[in-house]
């Protein structure tokens, strides 16, 4: 059976060589309803499978208090580690269904602390509130830097907090989380599409199909570390991927100046 797939940006051959600092970043990996290397302080979450922006899951949040003697909140967080005086970029995806009659969020907003003062000075701006927008997913992005380690630290530990809340006791409040990366500013760069259709139009354990555009398409598959593991001519309108482990790659066609970043299942 294939599974659609769905494109909103391409990234370009850099993003495959750089490494996201977060793990887990598409929330693709669970332990039973709590996605894997991320702390759930408060609220509930669920693997969701339907609603995604990237890979083929996203992170379901929803705020839990006893109104009126809690406000019902979802906060959720993980270390990281900076090693660089260089810019760097958070980015994440977000999605709230509804309207804010039927799934009222009065807050969304994201914390970078650090873990350790001793290692180095860090004053990002004040913790951003972002505007809330319904039924369709966004993209929120943050550049942050540290400005200096302090000796002998070469490195610094930071935090990164989600924090969702509400002011009444409604039932049935979501918001989806996709897609989370930090990575140096750098090496991150999008396009959209703007001349062509998406070229990849779905994806199997064995194949991916491409637009009909994109037939007889040159071709190179890189795995995340940049490496080239898969190249050559396609003679109709799908690549043969059969042979690829389970993982994140980029397939990068001739007609296209970037690539298309894949998760091979």
């Amino acid at each position: 059976m294939k599974t659609k797939l769905l494109i909103v940006a391409l990234f370009s051959i850099g993003l495959a060589q750089s490494q996201n600092l977060l793990q887990n970043g598409s929330f693709e990996q669970f332990t039973s309803d709590v996605p894997n290397s991320w702390t759930i302080i408060t609220g509930t979450t669920l693997q969701e499978s339907t609603t995604f922006n990237h890979g083929a899951s996203s992170l379901d949040v929803t705020p839990v208090g006893i109104f009126p003697f809690q406000l019902p909140n979802a906060m959720f967080s993980q270390d990281f580690t900076v090693t660089d005086l260089d810019t760097y970029t958070l980015k994440f995806d977000y999605f709230i269904p509804g309207t804010s009659a039927t799934n009222y969020i009065s807050n969304l907003t994201f914390e970078l602390t650090k873990n350790n003062s001793a290692e180095a000075v860090f004053a990002p701006a004040p913790y951003p509130t972002t505007a809330i927008t319904y039924g369709v997913w966004k993209t929120v992005a943050y550049d942050f830097k540290i400005s200096i380690f302090n000796t002998p630290a070469n490195s610094a530990s930071l935090k990164l907090y989600y924090t969702v809340s509400i002011d009444q006791n409604f039932s049935d409040h979501h918001v989806f989380f996709d897609n989370v990366v930090i990575a140096k500013k750098s090496t991150l760069s999008t396009v959209d599409f703007t001349k062509k259709s998406a070229p990849i139009v779905s994806i199997s354990k064995n194949e991916i199909v491409l637009n009909s555009e994109y037939k007889n398409s040159s071709y190179v598959i890189y795995s995340v570390d940049g490496k080239s593991v898969k190249r050559g001519k396609n003679s109709s309108e799908s690549v043969e991927i059969s042979g690829l482990a389970t993982g994140v790659y980029f397939l990068k066609l001739e007609d296209v100046s970037t690539s298309v970043k894949f998760v091979k299942q």
